[in-house]
């Protein structure tokens, strides 16, 4: 990847590209093209929001919907701001900005991938307004998607498997057949888009003239949570605390199930489990009446089971409302 160059542009604010292979790192980056000799600089990954909210296309919803909501939920000293993905209109999770840029990076008009959930959503969504053929491969724990996805008119197969991982190899013939794999656990897009998230929460913080000092985020494919890692841990010195199940958690897994981006950045790893996450969601909603989804519910408990005082910012993937079908099995 870019990774030097992309660190020194966060840490100064700005890069002089010099060469052909720095100017595809930024026009990857920046999702636009860049030249040599450009002077590329970091607010131009802030957002731009609508004042009147008004939208002329659902696919403009998404990108001009930027910045999803940041949300205090704890003041000092362990003062802590969640940000909302599931204002994300498409799955309603953080997975719309993955899929959305992986979908851009890869080209074509018939798309294979595996997913647990909220990718399978996003990528079917998308495909429809993108005009893409969608095809999608669900592991048996992710059965809870598929009235969404014949809603939105998917191809998928639900296969007897317990890890989207273990989904891969059905892949091969699809794309022996020209299907194209977007690849959310390979594809370094996962990563650089959610340089571009970073982003816009250093935009959001520096509203309230904060700083964090740990980020709280699920570890699925690690895309979004080495990303706010490696740019907070650049540009201030933040540290990532990466939540992993410790039996089951719906969207997020464990380190040693391989997780290609983590690597990239120290971070602390710690285990909740799905007993754990539920409590969270459960004392989440006590509080505020907000409905967080399962993985964000396991975010939320690793946050207050901190001791550390400083500031603290949640992930929270996504909301509750499609994993009702799981939590009756679970009743």
């Amino acid at each position: 990847m870019c990774l030097r160059h992309y660190e020194e542009f966060i840490r100064s604010g700005f890069y002089k590209v010099h060469s052909r292979e720095v100017a595809g790192c930024f026009s990857a980056l920046l999702d636009r093209p860049v030249e040599v000799g450009e002077v590329v600089r970091l607010e131009e990954l802030m957002p731009k929001p609508s004042l009147h909210r008004v939208f002329n296309s659902s696919l403009e919803l998404l990108t001009g919907g930027w910045p999803t909501p940041l949300l205090k939920v704890s003041g000092p000293p362990r003062e802590a701001y969640a940000k909302l993905e599931w204002f994300n209109p498409f799955s309603a999770s953080v997975k719309d900005r993955t899929t959305y840029y992986l979908i851009k990076s890869v080209g074509g008009d018939r798309l294979v991938e595996v997913s647990s959930g909220n990718v399978a959503v996003a990528l079917a969504a998308l495909g429809n307004v993108l005009g893409k053929r969608v095809k999608l491969y669900i592991p048996t724990a992710g059965r809870y998607v598929a009235p969404l996805l014949d809603f939105l008119g998917a191809e998928y197969q639900i296969l007897d498997v317990s890890m989207t991982v273990e989904a891969l190899e059905h892949l091969q013939k699809d794309i022996r057949e020209g299907a194209v794999h977007p690849n959310q656990f390979g594809n370094d897009m996962n990563f650089v888009a959610h340089l571009r998230t970073a982003a816009e929460l250093d935009w959001q913080l520096s509203a309230v003239d904060r700083r964090p000092d740990y980020i709280v985020a699920g570890l699925g494919t690690s895309g979004h949570a080495s990303a706010l890692g490696f740019y907070f841990g650049v540009r201030y010195g933040t540290r990532l605390i990466g939540v992993q199940p410790r039996d089951w958690i719906p969207g997020i897994r464990r380190v040693e199930t391989g997780m290609k981006w983590l690597s990239l950045i120290n971070a602390e790893v710690v285990d909740v489990s799905l007993r754990e996450a539920l409590e969270g969601v459960r004392e989440f909603a006590k509080r505020t009446g907000l409905l967080i989804g399962p993985s964000a519910g396991a975010v939320y408990k690793a946050f207050t089971a901190q001791r550390r005082d400083g500031v603290y910012v949640l992930i929270f993937p996504d909301n509750l409302m499609k994993y009702t079908p799981l939590l009756e099995q679970l009743r």
